[in-house]
């Protein structure tokens, strides 16, 4: 019989070579003409390959993709660049429509605060149209002046005040044509906003009348 101490060793011997095997790790790749390559450490066969991590009894433990080729990154980059895109472009889409849903009541609203905003550009609009037609008659003047010299040399000063003139009709002329322009713009967004509304709400356009609640005869809390 075995003594107790012997038997204790044995035991604690067998333990540790199996805990030991348990943790040694192997890896294997198939390298470029398909044979299985292993080795306790990554095998130069594997470099640029995906490989596999098995412990000590060959079971897989965890598996290593191969190393993206540029193309393939610069494909990964595009789709994350795309997705990213489409994100934000889904968020920016809730955030209008809740802020729709938060700002307008009905359709009516919607047309109100289009005719406010063309209200605002109206008003410079007409500021730069008498801009203009002042700018128009100093030009008329200045050339009458001019062509009171014929072939004279004309006066610095006339110069200079043809100059400005010339100037301000551009500015003129450009200021009327961004401000037309950005009432297009918001005729073109309003009209946009109010199909959202719509499309939002299930609403029909002339559903927009009957929204507000009729007044009841003798009402106390409708306003007069």
């Amino acid at each position: 019989m075995r003594p107790l101490s012997a038997l204790l060793m044995t035991t604690t011997f067998l333990l540790v070579a199996g805990e030991a095997a348990a943790q040694a790790r192997i890896f294997c790749c198939d390298d470029a003409k398909g044979r299985k390559v292993c080795a306790d450490f990554v095998p130069p066969e594997c470099a640029n390959r995906a490989y596999e991590e098995r412990d000590g009894q060959g079971r897989i433990a965890k598996k290593y993709n191969a190393p993206l080729t540029a193309e393939q990154q610069a494909l990964r980059v595009a789709e994350l660049a795309k997705a990213d895109a489409e994100k934000r472009k889904a968020l920016e889409e809730q955030r209008r429509s809740a802020a729709l849903l938060a700002n307008y009541a009905n359709e009516n609203e919607i047309d109100s605060a289009r005719d406010r905003a063309l209200a605002a550009i109206e008003k410079n609009l007409q500021q730069s149209r008498s801009k203009l037609d002042e700018a128009n008659k100093a030009k008329k003047k200045l050339d009458g002046e001019k062509a009171s010299y014929k072939n004279k040399p004309l006066p610095a000063q006339t110069k200079s005040l043809i100059r400005d003139n010339e100037s301000e009709l551009r500015a003129q002329q450009a200021a009327i044509e961004a401000q037309t322009k950005e009432m297009d713009d918001v005729r073109v967004r309003f009209a946009a906003e109010k199909q959202q509304y719509l499309a939002l709400t299930g609403k029909k356009p002339e559903a927009a009348a009957t929204d507000a609640p009729a007044a009841v005869p003798g009402d106390a809390s409708v306003k007069k």
